[in-house]
Order: C-alpha cells, then sequence, then structure tokens
C-alpha cells in the first residue's frame, strides 16, 4: 500500500481551526453544497489540481484525494489517504499540479511524485510515492544544495523558490523559462533570466508561469507628483528576451528628525520613569521595544505563512512587506494570459510593464488566465476567457480592477481551470467568498456566495480544476475576530490615504508655492510625513494579510504592530508633529482657499472622503481630513486590548502601547500644559500602596493616567472644591465630574493651594472668566457646558448641551442619544423635570415619536401631547410614563381628520372609565363605560345609519338585555349576545303600533329569525281576540321591509 485511510483516528468532535470546505465550481446560480472535510487534525493547507487534491495537517502529515491516475485510485475528499512515505519529515508545504504533487519538508527538501511523462517530477524514472528530489547548484564551488521555501507546479513543469530568492524549474515546455531547446529537463536548473533579482512569489499555470519580484530601485523619497508615476524605466527594463540592460540606481534622502513636543516628552518621561525604570535625560532618545523579533516556524507547522512572510517583499531592515513589486510572466500566451498585449508565447521570463507600480502583492494563475492583486484590494485579470469580459472580446493585457460591490475589498486571490475565487471584507468582520466563473451574461462583478457567511472566519482559499476550497477557522477566544477586524480595518484604512493622496494631496503640492514660504516648506513637510503613513499601514495591512494565511501556526508575538512598534510610534509621531505644525503656524486656512481653486470641481468627492465623524454636515473640512488618520490609533487602542484579554504574553507591551497611543491623540496645536503631578506629589485618596497614578492639567482638560488606562475630565464640566483640613494630616481637593467624584491628596499644603489655585484659574479660563479664578474654590458653580456621557445608565454615549449646577445637570438643556432620541427642556437634578421636548425614532415606521408636556424625575409626568409615528396623537394627562387620568386620542393616517376618536379616562395606558370612542371609519358612537381598553359596562351606541342602542356590554361586545331603536321608530327589547347580534326572548315595536313578541334570533342588519306571536291592537289601543296573531311557524321579519315574509 502506498497510503491508507486516517478515518480510525478521527477525533468525536472536530477541530475548531483549519476547518476545510471543498465544492466543485458549478457557476453562481447552481445550488452548491460545500463539503467539509473532517480529520483529526486541523488543516493548515490545501492544494488543488486537475482532478486531485493536496491536504497538510497540523503535526507535517500529507493526505491525498481525488483521481490518483499514477496508482489507479480514486479517493473521496470524505476519507482522503495518508502519504506514509513522508511520515517523520515534517511538512511544511504541499502543491498540487496537473497531474503531479510536490512537499517541502521543514529543512527545505522537495518531495514529488505522480504523473512524470514530461520530467515534472525531477526524476527520469516512473514516480509513484514520493520521493526526495536534489536541488543543487552548480555554479558555486564545491556545489551545494539549495534549500526550497516554495513550490509551484504546472502541468508539465514544477518551480522552486530558494531561501535565497532564486528560481529553479524542471519539466517541459517554454514556461521553464531556461535557456534550453533540450526537453524535459529532468534535474532543476536555475533560471538565469531572473538571476540577481529578489523574487519573492512564484505562480503556475497550465503552460505559463508568473513571479511577483521585487523592484530594483527602491523609491526612498516620498514625493507626490502629478499622475501617480512613481518610477519612469527605459526600455531596456522591458527587453522581449527579458534581460535587464541598465541599472537603475536608488538614491537615499535623508529626513530631519522632528522634535519632540512637550506633551511627548511627558510621555516618553512617564513611560520610562514609571514603567521601564529609566532616567530620561536632556538629548536621550529612548524608544518602548527593542529590535524586531523575527518570525520562527514550530515544528509541523506550514510554512505557507513563514513562506508568504518570507517571500513577501520586505524592505531593507524593516522587516515589513515591500509594496515597490513587478509582476514577470513567460510560457504560453495563447489566451493572452502573459499580459504583454499579444499571444505571443514567451521562452524568458519578461515584466508586465503596465503592472510596475502597481503595488502587487499576489499573483495567482489559472489554467489560461491571471490574475494580479494590490495592496489596494483590487484585482487586475489577464485572459481571453469570455467569462472575465463584459462582452466576448479578447484581452491580451491587464484590465482595469475587476468590478466590487461598495465596501469590498479583495485580501486573497486563486484561480481554477475556469473560474476564479476571491476572499474579501464585507460589511461585517467576518471575510465573504467571491465567484467569477463562466456565464452567459458575460458580466464581470463577482458573485457573492452566500454559503460562506456558515463557514465562519475564512484565512485562504484554493482553486485547481474545477474545485473550491476554502479554510476556516472559529474564533476561539475571540481571537480569530481580533485580528481579522484588525486586518479589515487597515485594509480600509489604507484605500482611504490612497485616496486621499491622490485626489488631495497630489492637486494641492503642484500648487502649493503659492501658500508662501513657511507653509510652503510644512506642507511639504506634511505631504512627506502623509506618504510615510501611507507606506506604513500599505505594508501592515499587507502583513497581516500573510498573517492571516496562517493564523493556525502564528504566534501572537509575532504580530507586526508588536513586532514593529518602534516604527509605528516614530512615523505617527512624525505626522502627528507635522500636522501640528501647519496648524500652528496657520496653514489650513490659506489651504483651504488655495483647495477651493485647485479642487473646486471635486468637492463633492472631497466630501465623500471625510468620514461621518469628521466633520459637521459631511462637508469637506481639511483640518480634520489630515487629523482624522491619528483615530486609528484608538483602533490600535482597541486591538491590543482585545489580544491582551486572551494571552499574556502581550500584555505588557500592549500596555505602553495603550499609554502611548491613547496620550498622543490629546496632542492638539492649542492645548498647552499647566502642570503635572511628578514625583508623586498628587495622588488619589486611598491609593494603593503600588500604584501610580499620574495627573496632567491642560488648559482645557485634566487628565488621570494609571497604567494602561486613563480618563479625560473636560474643565468646562469639571467642579473644584478644596475639602476642610479636619487634622487628619490630609490636603484633599474634592473633583466633581458630570458621571463621577473623587478626592486628589496633595504631598504638602503648597502643593495643594499650586494645584487648587492653578485647577480653578484653568477652569474659569475655559468658561470665559464666569469665575474668580484667583481665589482658590470660587469656580462658577451654575454654568453651561456640554458633555457626552460614557456610564451605563439612561444617558449612555448621549451628548448634554446645557445648564448646570454643581457637577449636575440643572437647568434647561438639550440631550442627544446616538439612536437619535433627544430632549430639550428642563432638567432638575440630574433627570428631566418640568416642560420639555422629546423625539423618539422609530425605525420601523421610519419616523419619530414625539411629546410635549410635562416630566417629573425623568419621566412624562403631569399634562402633555404625544403624537405617535403610527399617525395617533395623545393629549391629556400622564403618570410615571403612562396614559393616565382624563385624554384625547385620535387615531388615523389622516394628518388634520382622524379615524377615531376617544375622550375619555385612562389608567396605565389602558381605557378604564367613562369615556366616548367615535369611530368615524365605521360610523358609530360609543359613549359609556371601559376595562382594560375593552368596553365593559352600561353604555349607548349611536351610529351613522340611524341606529341607536342602550344596553350593557361585557368583554367588548353587546351581551345582556338591551334596547335598540332604527331610524324609523321600529324599538326592539331582547337580549343581546354579540354586536347588533339578538338571541333571546324580545318584544319587537314596529311603527305602526303592532308588536312582536317571541323568541328572535340573528343579526339586527341581516334579518332576524322569531317564533313567537304578532300583536296587532285594536282601535282603542287593546289587544282584543280579533286582533291578535298566534304564528306556530318559523317566520323571518326584514328590518329593511318591515314586513313578514
Amino acid at each position: 500500500k502506498y497510503a491508507y485511510s486516517h478515518a480510525d483516528e478521527r477525533a468525536p468532535t472536530p477541530p475548531e481551526r483549519g476547518l476545510l470546505h471543498i465544492w466543485q465550481s458549478a457557476g453562481p446560480s447552481a445550488q452548491l453544497c460545500p463539503d467539509r472535510v473532517l480529520l483529526s487534525r486541523p488543516v493548515l493547507q490545501a492544494s488543488l489540481g486537475e482532478h486531485h487534491g493536496l491536504l497538510l495537517t497540523q503535526g507535517g502529515q500529507v493526505y491525498s484525494f481525488g483521481e490518483l491516475l499514477w496508482r489507479d485510485l480514486s479517493v473521496p475528499v470524505s476519507a482522503p489517504l495518508l502519504e506514509i512515505s513522508l511520515l517523520g519529515r515534517t511538512v511544511v508545504r504541499v502543491a498540487a499540479g496537473g497531474f503531479h504533487c510536490g512537499a517541502l519538508s521543514e529543512q527545505g527538501n522537495v518531495f514529488m511524485w505522480g504523473e512524470n511523462t514530461a520530467g515534472q517530477c525531477g526524476l527520469s524514472e516512473r514516480v509513484s510515492e514520493p520521493c526526495p528530489v536534489s536541488v543543487v547548484d552548480s555554479d558555486v564551488v564545491p556545489p551545494a544544495a539549495v534549500q526550497v521555501v516554495d513550490l509551484a507546479l504546472g502541468r508539465e513543469h514544477s518551480l522552486a523558490l530558494s531561501a535565497r530568492n532564486e528560481l529553479w524549474a524542471w519539466g517541459s515546455g517554454c514556461q521553464l523559462g531556461l535557456v534550453t531547446n533540450t526537453f524535459p529537463v529532468w534535474r532543476p536548473q536555475k533560471v538565469e533570466h531572473l538571476a540577481g533579482r529578489h523574487v519573492v512569489q512564484v505562480a503556475c499555470g497550465a503552460y505559463h508561469s508568473l513571479a511577483l519580484v521585487r523592484s530594483l530601485h527602491q523609491q526612498n523619497t516620498p514625493e507626490l507628483t502629478e499622475g501617480e508615476e512613481p518610477f519612469a524605466a527605459d526600455a531596456g527594463h522591458y527587453c522581449p528576451l527579458g534581460v535587464e540592460l541598465t541599472e537603475v540606481m536608488t538614491h537615499e534622502v535623508t529626513t530631519s528628525k522632528i522634535q519632540k513636543t512637550v506633551l511627548n516628552k511627558l510621555v516618553f518621561k512617564f513611560i520610562l520613569e514609571k514603567h521601564l525604570n529609566v532616567t530620561l535625560t536632556v538629548g536621550s532618545c529612548f524608544f518602548l521595544s527593542g529590535s524586531p523579533r523575527q518570525r520562527r516556524c514550530s515544528a509541523g507547522r506550514p510554512s505557507s505563512s513563514c513562506r508568504s512572510r518570507s517571500a513577501a517583499p520586505e524592505e531593507a531592515g524593516g522587516g515589513l512587506p515591500s509594496l515597490e513589486t513587478e509582476v514577470w510572466s513567460w510560457g504560453r500566451g495563447s489566451e493572452g494570459q502573459l499580459g504583454h498585449g499579444d499571444q505571443l508565447a514567451r521562452l524568458q521570463p519578461l515584466c508586465i510593464k503596465c503592472l510596475t507600480g502597481e503595488e502587487v502583492i499576489k499573483v495567482a494563475a489559472g489554467s489560461h488566465h491571471s490574475l494580479a492583486l494590490t495592496a489596494h484590494c483590487q484585482v487586475t485579470h489577464t485572459s481571453s476567457l469570455t467569462f472575465l469580459q463584459p462582452s466576448g472580446l479578447l484581452c491580451f493585457v491587464p484590465r482595469r480592477p475587476l468590478q466590487l460591490s461598495d465596501g469590498l475589498r479583495v485580501w486573497d486571490v486563486s484561480a481554477g481551470q475556469s473560474h476564479s475565487l476571491l476572499l474579501a471584507d464585507g460589511d461585517c468582520v467576518q471575510p465573504v467568498l467571491l465567484y467569477c466563473g463562466p456565464r452567459k451574461d458575460y458580466a464581470v462583478r463577482p458573485d457573492l456566495l452566500p454559503f460562506c457567511v456558515e463557514m465562519g472566519y475564512i484565512s485562504g482559499v484554493c482553486s485547481g480544476g474545477q474545485s473550491c476550497a476554502a479554510l476556516a477557522d472559529v474564533n476561539v477566544m475571540g481571537f480569530i475576530g481580533a485580528i481579522h477586524e484588525l486586518a479589515s480595518r487597515e485594509r480600509r484604512f489604507y484605500c482611504w490615504l490612497s485616496s486621499v493622496k491622490r485626489l488631495v494631496l497630489t492637486p494641492l503640492q503642484s500648487a502649493s508655492p503659492s501658500l508662501g514660504e513657511p507653509c510652503t516648506h510644512l506642507f511639504f513637510s506634511l505631504c512627506e510625513s502623509f506618504v510615510r503613513l501611507s507606506l506604513l499601514i500599505g505594508q501592515h495591512s499587507t502583513a497581516l494579510s500573510y498573517f492571516l494565511h496562517d493564523v493556525q501556526g502564528c504566534d501572537i508575538a509575532s504580530l507586526p504592530l508588536l513586532t514593529h512598534s518602534e516604527h509605528f510610534l516614530d512615523v505617527y509621531n512624525e505626522y502627528c508633529s507635522s500636522v501640528g505644525d501647519f496648524q500652528v503656524m496657520g496653514g489650513f486656512r490659506p489651504l483651504h482657499k488655495l483647495s477651493l481653486e485647485c479642487l473646486g470641481s471635486q468637492q463633492a468627492v472631497l466630501a465623500q472622503l471625510c468620514e461621518p465623524d469628521q466633520s459637521a454636515g459631511g462637508k469637506a473640512d481639511l483640518v480634520s481630513l489630515l487629523y482624522w488618520p491619528l483615530q486609528q490609533l484608538h483602533q490600535y487602542s482597541r486591538m491590543l486590548l482585545k489580544l491582551a484579554a486572551c494571552y499574556n504574553v502581550v500584555r505588557k507591551l500592549t500596555a505602553l502601547w495603550l499609554l502611548f497611543f491613547s496620550l498622543s491623540v490629546l496632542r492638539l496645536p492649542q492645548r498647552r500644559v499647566v502642570c503635572e503631578s511628578g514625583n508623586r506629589s498628587l495622588t488619589l485618596q486611598n491609593a494603593g500602596r503600588f500604584s501610580n497614578h499620574w495627573f496632567i492639567l491642560f488648559n482645557d482638560t485634566l487628565v488621570h493616567t494609571q497604567f494602561s488606562t486613563h480618563h479625560i475630565y473636560p474643565l468646562a464640566s469639571l467642579w473644584v472644591k478644596p475639602v476642610t483640613e479636619d487634622g487628619s494630616g490630609l490636603y484633599a481637593i474634592k473633583i466633581t465630574c458630570p458621571e463621577e467624584s473623587f478626592t486628589l491628596v496633595a504631598s504638602t499644603p503648597q502643593e495643594k493651594n499650586k494645584w487648587l489655585r492653578s485647577l480653578n484659574q484653568a477652569v474659569d479660563h475655559v468658561l470665559g472668566g464666569a469665575g474668580q479664578g484667583s481665589s482658590p474654590g470660587l469656580a462658577a458653580m451654575s454654568r453651561t457646558a456640554s458633555h457626552t456621557f460614557c456610564g451605563e445608565g439612561r444617558f449612555k454615549d448621549a451628548h448634554y448641551t446645557g445648564a448646570w449646577v454643581a457637577g449636575r445637570i440643572h437647568g434647561r438643556g438639550t440631550m442627544k442619544w446616538p439612536d437619535g432620541r433627544t430632549y430639550s427642556g428642563n432638567f432638575k437634578s440630574g433627570q428631566e423635570d418640568g416642560y420639555g421636548e422629546c423625539l423618539i425614532p422609530d425605525k420601523v415606521l421610519n419616523k419619530p415619536d414625539g411629546y410635549q408636556g410635562h416630566w417629573r424625575d425623568g419621566k412624562i409626568h403631569g399634562f402633555g401631547k404625544y403624537k405617535y409615528a403610527s399617525g395617533e396623537v395623545y393629549e391629556g394627562c400622564f403618570c410615571d410614563g403612562h396614559r393616565h387620568g382624563y385624554g384625547m386620542l385620535s387615531s388615523g393616517r389622516m394628518a388634520k381628520r382622524s379615524s377615531s376618536v376617544f375622550i375619555g379616562q385612562w389608567v396605565h395606558d389602558k381605557k378604564t372609565g367613562y369615556g366616548v370612542h367615535d369611530d368615524i371609519t365605521r360610523g358609530e358612537k360609543y359613549m359609556g363605560l371601559w376595562l382594560d381598553e375593552q368596553r365593559h359596562g352600561n353604555a349607548t351606541v349611536v351610529t351613522q345609519c340611524g341606529l341607536y342602542y342602550e344596553g350593557n356590554f361585557r368583554d367588548n361586545k353587546m351581551c345582556g338585555p338591551g334596547l335598540l331603536v332604527s331610524d324609523d321608530d321600529t324599538a326592539l327589547h331582547g337580549e343581546f349576545s354579540e354586536d347588533w347580534m339578538v338571541n333571546g326572548k324580545g318584544v319587537l315595536s314596529l311603527a305602526n303600533g303592532d308588536s312582536l313578541e317571541g323568541m328572535f334570533s340573528g343579526e339586527w342588519t341581516t334579518g332576524l329569525k322569531v317564533v313567537g306571536t304578532y300583536f296587532k291592537p285594536s282601535a282603542d289601543g287593546r289587544k282584543d281576540a280579533s286582533c291578535f296573531y298566534v304564528f306556530y311557524w318559523s317566520s323571518t321579519y326584514s328590518t329593511n321591509s318591515d314586513r313578514l315574509i
């Protein structure tokens, strides 16, 4: 046997990670049902060939399934076969070609098996089970074995990428890229036309090859130029032979070091003294983290991520993926898959000129088409296949990016025989799958696969032949979801930064000399720091995509945000200083005028770039637009808090990140430091012995930090009061805020007086001199201020503007909630009290409820008018938020005329007591008693048709004895069981004096069934024997015809 089934070792419950789903490509309209492969170990990587596939599980075990022609076996995907020959090899990567297979061990050794008629297995004999293939570099003395880090297989050729980023090939065909006419090539040979270049990824189609190569030039000067052309190479760079004829020199431009502001010095001083026990001296420069840690691959884990991360283009010394890449292609081009604008074959690698500078981060090759994924989450394709073309026309050059729906950002791609599979960010954190394949309408917009929602957090996709596969993870401890959310936000952030750079900064920089000498220089510095920040975010989002491809095997400590924290802090600090310097020098005023001239026709586009919370009314505001990137620090803080809750290993570094991020965003040009509590001169009352409290008083805010958390108290809503000394030796100051109160304890009386005076002066300055801040304790107790509540309760996340008294809402003001609720009126002791107006949105009807009236203790109480979104209007008395007492309710859709009106008594939102209900639609008026929203008791009903009823009601219907009179004076005294329904004894009196006594049944408006006696009075008005008749049969009396039938 070559392999055996591993079904006996399956776990009773499937693993929570490495969940594999496989389905056949049948078009988006087909009812697809993915098969889930259940193994005892998580699947770390999958690779699909023409009719077979390979699986790599945790522990380095390899499984095969499908049509294994070299063994004359057909193995279902539900019971894959374990490759026994590879046990103990610790395989870290697998690759499936057209009809052959490859595996890569942790030591960099290559194993091949399967179809070998074209030499694609690198051996000269039949290969039915995995056999080692030697990759030897004969150009060195002595010849040395080559360590391979990645494999890619086509139909008749194989490619291997070495640890030195060199490409090796064997097999048959021009897709090898070798300078030879002898085929097959039985032994791996180096692709000389890519020698000296840094190859970072390879992909194989059926008969063509792709390579992602780092650009030779490194454009370190981040200047913006019109048209966004990052590099203009000469024609030699794209020689048809693929040989480099010119040497591109790199130029390094040094940048000036940005001086730290006062707040930045305080932040670093606190971090170093409080957390790292380092004393900060003048002129010293310290960082929060050491050199970036290199990622290590554990034994038994695949190198797909290791390969992706190590093979990804990296900046020199930076360790983050480089975005300056090129795409090279060679092999058959009959379908336009090479992207050179023709159908010619290429014997050697040739650079695709139109993709240079597009920041391609991944390439994928199908049987006869190619895909290129950029850092901007766009996908470019090359093919003459009609399913990619809108009108069936042939296309041999890379087309414009695929049309995607708004909000979709692609971060992984794969290509099969005649389809493509895209992995993208959707409206939620969980990724979505998009499908491109054969269809009749020739549409180019990918289709969403709805079943992807049930798969969980998809980390990678794979295609081959007519099959598709997806690897997913369950959100264990919130870690998977946190990483996906962080990566999704970074990708969206980078797309936004690129749009701002292209649509705003580039046009403005070309016209910036009109700003004047100082502002022009500062604006150029601002643009340079913006480009550096954009480059960092692009690299980080790409690194996170690579991280997600192997999220199972990754150590949390290798997260780029942690390993490169020093670089992040430097770039954000530089950008923050550049924006602040530009605003301090008054640069935004002339820049706004310049933007109206240069971007006059693009103001709508500029407004779309503004995030919802950037500027009021969605208007384009350059200040908020350029300050908004700093808000991303809050997202880092939130993500690190989630990760810190899952792993203790990152908590210390997370604390330092959170502290720096949270305090860095406090830096505003108009903000100044008044004083700060160094050397424990001020602390909280009853603080712990080992606790660290740091207070910073700005001219508009008091900040309290403790370890990695901080609290911000705006001075406009802060009350200061000295605590009388009682002999306890505490020099205390009472601080009152809208949501909390606390006591500060100074070390000496002098320190207490200093802080008390500084606090009162700062508060008085914010209030416009309302109090005498120079005299401690006399700051205005009553004031008008704004505050956003963040604590739990009715006011959570609500924004209040209005009157305050001693830290509590008191007086007239306006409260607005995020969900659209508003209250404008009087407050008392922190609650709505007195007259006020309130709007409450109704999401179902998309209209608000409105109330105008009196309140007490935060509830509607007293007389008021409530307009419901449904059209009903209640005007009357309320009690504790309920309709209670006398009131009128008008209901209906008509604006001035309601379809019904009720006037009467209410008890706890229900009609109870005497009330009059006028149903205009039915033409009935009810006057009588009610109980719990139902007619109950004595009442009178008058109808539009002239009917009059007087009697009893029970459970909202006529019940018991009653009198019914019609418009022709016909009267009925009888027993009623339903509305207008008679059932029992009764007397019917006609207008001519005749009467009918007996048993009645039926509805008055349709006809009555009577069994009884008909009386006809004599001339003197008495019943005479000659004037009455006895009926012994059933008769029917029609109220409409006044006759017996």
